[in-house]
């Protein structure tokens, strides 16, 4: 049995076929990302098509808004360029996982030579993350429409991904009820959750300190449910906590960090690398992750491999991973008292985690799904 995989940038498909690659079960791994910049394995088949990546790429990095087609316009023609590619270069498999708005093509290649589709949902469907956001930008004075625009014309290519997909591969049960909620049949999605590559994220060289210390990793926004998080903290008012903040600061989050008086410091330290990351997680006491909505969120294991609880709203998909106040604690999401009390629970019981949330497991899962659908 080999699964193939697609996917423009790298994300959380490409781990695991680094994972199917070493059990033997990968067929081709097709990325639109450049093949160097993926370091694979030698014996790892890797097909690489990323000139419209770097076109897209330096666009956004060298040339001012005004003067370039808007992102959603760039990514567009990144997804559908690479699509066409795979579908012509397409080697025998049982099974090749595309990602939504980027497989349509392949996926009509794949039927027409029997393979087997499985469309790999990261996060929900689109109109699941329109419905849950469309308040929340709203309240901060913003359309939704205008930051991240979808039309009738994705809608109907994501409608025929699905009517093309065999199969359904989601993140979390977080995901699978919202492809439920779409019409999905549940006998048709697999459940394979994500992971945290150990060479970066792991508990060596932990710090111990006796200050609280929180960390919140991802886009400093609305979706992540910072109001949420700096509600709580109000409500807490600790003035020998610390909060660290890593991730692109967005301006839609201006309004509510303006509101944030609380005692408590925060300290924003923008985007930062992958080791850097885990060097946070292994010096913070628990990571918060409030999000509106979350398919999974790959920081929840990244922490946990870290040895770090985490704390997590009901909407995060990484949830699945979580055991309520042994490996973190999950609350019902917008509810600042509930999250307030599950910071000072922790605060008031620190610990240190042992378990492994590394790829194997989430390969193996996905390897029994395939097998349980071809007998």
């Amino acid at each position: 049995m080999t699964i193939s995989f697609a996917a423009t940038n790298p994300c959380h498909v490409f781990p695991l076929a680094q994972e199917l690659a070493r059990t033997g079960a990968l067929g081709c791994y097709y990325s639109g990302y450049p093949r160097w910049k993926l370091a694979p394995a030698p014996a790892m088949k890797v097909r690489a098509h990323s000139l419209r990546t770097n076109v897209v790429y330096g666009l956004l990095k060298y040339v001012p808004e005004g003067w370039r087609p808007s992102s959603r316009r760039l990514f567009l023609w990144q997804d559908r360029g690479f699509d066409r590619w795979v579908s012509g270069n397409l080697s025998q498999c049982d099974f090749i996982h595309g990602l939504p708005g980027q497989c349509l093509q392949t996926f009509r290649a794949a039927r027409r030579r029997g393979i087997a589709t499985v469309l790999n949902h990261a996060t929900g469907p689109v109109r699941q993350w329109v419905k849950i956001m469309e308040p929340e930008y709203a309240r901060v004075g913003l359309k939704l429409s205008e930051v991240c625009p979808y039309d009738d014309a994705y809608f109907a290519r994501e409608e025929e991904e699905y009517a093309h997909a065999d199969w359904h591969c989601a993140a979390s049960t977080v995901v699978r009820d919202q492809l439920v909620g779409e019409g999905i049949d549940t006998s048709r999605i697999w459940v394979v959750p994500y992971g945290a590559d150990p060479q970066i994220f792991a508990p060596e060289n932990a710090t111990t300190s006796h200050t609280f210390r929180i960390a919140f990793a991802g886009q400093i926004g609305v979706r992540k449910g910072l109001k949420t998080f700096l509600e709580a903290l109000t409500q807490c008012a600790r003035t020998d906590w610390q909060v660290d903040l890593y991730g692109a600061r967005l301006g839609e989050a201006d309004a509510d960090l303006a509101a944030y008086q609380c005692v408590t410091p925060l300290r924003f330290h923008g985007a930062v690398s992958q080791s850097r990351l885990a060097e946070a997680f292994r010096s913070a006491s628990v990571l918060v992750l409030p999000s509106l909505e979350e398919g999974f969120g790959l920081v929840v294991p990244q922490a946990l491999n870290c040895g770090t609880p985490v704390i997590v709203s009901d909407r995060v998909g990484g949830k699945d991973l979580v055991r309520h106040r042994e490996n973190g604690s999950i609350f019902p999401v917008s509810d600042v008292a509930a999250l307030a009390s599950e910071l000072q629970w922790w605060s008031e019981h620190p610990r240190r985690l042992s378990e492994s949330f590394t790829w194997d497991a989430p390969a193996q899962k996905l390897l029994e799904h395939s097998r349980a659908s071809l007998s």
